[in-house]
């Protein structure tokens, strides 16, 4: 499967995750780095052999976040390493002296992953592409872009992306873009993000980054 296609499944795993066929809102934990796989397999851990109905499993879920919860440098950096086939982990290894060290677990921070100086700052909508990763509040935060919809002339009209933040955990966003040779935070891009209001989403935005491990993957 492609970068794209591979980070998109990523993202649904966290933002759409679910157990035994029921839909979960997974919470949002300061140091939550979980893989999807991880979460389920502690559910199932917390089940045993008998029958939960979702209300119970939906209560466990929400109030054992230690267990369930991801953070936002945990579901990017999971997201953005499965979909280049580990070459985010071999760079961020290499650039922090961390060899062998950055697992999920261990994990990498949201300034690290939206460092300037680990890729090429983007600065006009049409030029984001699935993986770009947004700084939010002076790098307390990371979001990642997983889908870019284009018109019949090839400008960016829309770009969703995908975060988990204290107030709603992880979930899908997008962004209407109005005038695609502007930055996103431009009075003419329209954020729809259940976390924040419009003119709070353009706030907090920093920049947004194609990271130097992705540049060349699609």
């Amino acid at each position: 499967m492609s970068f794209s296609t591979v980070l998109q499944t990523c993202c649904r795993a966290y933002a759409e995750f679910s157990y035994g066929g029921s839909p979960l809102q997974l919470p949002y934990r300061l140091g939550g780095k979980r893989t999807p796989e991880e979460i389920r397999s502690a559910i199932s851990a917390w089940a045993g052999t008998s029958v939960k109905t979702t209300a119970e499993i939906r209560d466990y879920v929400r109030h054992h976040p230690r267990q369930t919860g991801i953070d936002c440098s945990g579901l990017v950096y999971y997201t953005l390493n499965e979909a280049s086939s580990g070459a985010v982990r071999a760079f961020f290894e290499k650039r922090l002296n961390k060899r062998g060290l950055l697992n999920y677990r261990y994990g990498i921070s949201a300034a690290n992953l939206t460092n300037a100086a680990c890729g090429t700052r983007i600065t006009a909508a049409n030029n984001i592409k699935p993986g770009c990763v947004m700084r939010f509040a002076g790098g307390k935060h990371v979001l990642v872009i997983h889908s870019v919809s284009r018109d019949s002339s090839g400008n960016v009209t829309r770009i969703e992306y995908t975060h988990s933040n204290g107030s709603k955990g992880p979930h899908h966003a997008s962004i209407t873009i109005g005038d695609p040779t502007k930055d996103l935070n431009h009075a003419s891009q329209i954020w729809q993000d259940i976390a924040y209001t419009d003119a709070k989403a353009k706030h907090l935005y920093n920049y947004t980054l194609l990271l130097t491990p992705i540049a060349g993957l699609e």
